[in-house]
């Protein structure tokens, strides 16, 4: 078994005045290579700071994070945007597409903002558009698109750098049932890479059969790993 992020003792407190307050309370999880892992509870609950420590956004209070074979504590910040922007990518329910911008254009700019030459970095956006269903709306803006294209558009953006691990916030919830099922067999077709892990932030319970593996969080704290229809079962009424 090889792992994506590794999470030990993680606690995190934010300053209040003279006081602090604890969001994140003594969590040991694991992210694997080669699965798609849910992320799911309440809102408030803690998630949204989990994967911002997990990806080096935020830092921690106390605690341990492997990050593919990195200690991510111990790295120095300047690092970490470096280490993110070629190990990581991100899709969030807002598209965060630039309007001025084509779909190949969009896509590639973790490419471009890496310097690498831009009939490249087009060339690569392209194929992987291509491959996710976007042939021949490759050169038409944001504004030309639906919104299951222009998600479309930010997995090919996520994609592109060849990313390690893919870190996915609600990135369904804008959609209706059909367009998010075709969005979700893209990314458990990507989860399918033993050489590559997907951990999906959501409230979107239509979602939870695409899961490897469901993590659920209540007052910042990990309080259960599921097999997603055993998580199903739960949460159905009785």
């Amino acid at each position: 078994m090889t792992y994506a992020a590794r999470i030990q003792h993680l606690n995190k407190e934010f300053p209040v005045g003279d006081e602090s307050i604890k969001v994140l309370h003594d969590i040991t999880a694991d992210i694997r290579m080669g699965e798609l892992t849910m992320l799911v509870g309440p809102s408030g609950c803690g998630k949204t700071t989990l994967i911002s420590i997990i990806t080096g956004i935020l830092s921690t209070t106390s605690g341990d994070i492997d990050l593919l074979g990195h200690d991510l504590i111990a790295m120095k910040d300047h690092k970490k945007v470096v280490f993110r922007r070629e190990n990581l990518g991100f899709i969030f329910q807002q598209y965060n597409l630039l309007p001025a911008l084509t779909a190949a254009e969009n896509a590639a700019m973790p490419l471009l903002a890496a310097g690498v030459p831009n009939k490249d970095a087009l060339q690569k956006a392209r194929i992987i558009l291509d491959d996710i269903g976007m042939k021949g709306q490759t050169e038409k803006p944001p504004r030309q698109l639906s919104g299951g294209q222009q998600q479309r558009v930010a997995i090919a953006r996520a994609l592109v750098h060849n990313p390690k691990l893919i870190v996915c916030d609600e990135p369904t919830a804008a959609l209706d049932a059909k367009t998010g099922q075709a969005v979700m067999e893209i990314l458990r077709e990507i989860a399918n890479d033993q050489n590559r892990a997907v951990l999906i932030v959501t409230h979107d319970n239509r979602i939870y059969k695409y899961a490897d593996r469901i993590l659920e969080m209540s007052d910042g704290r990990i309080i259960g790993d599921f097999k997603p229809q055993d998580f199903i079962n739960k949460e159905q009424p009785s």
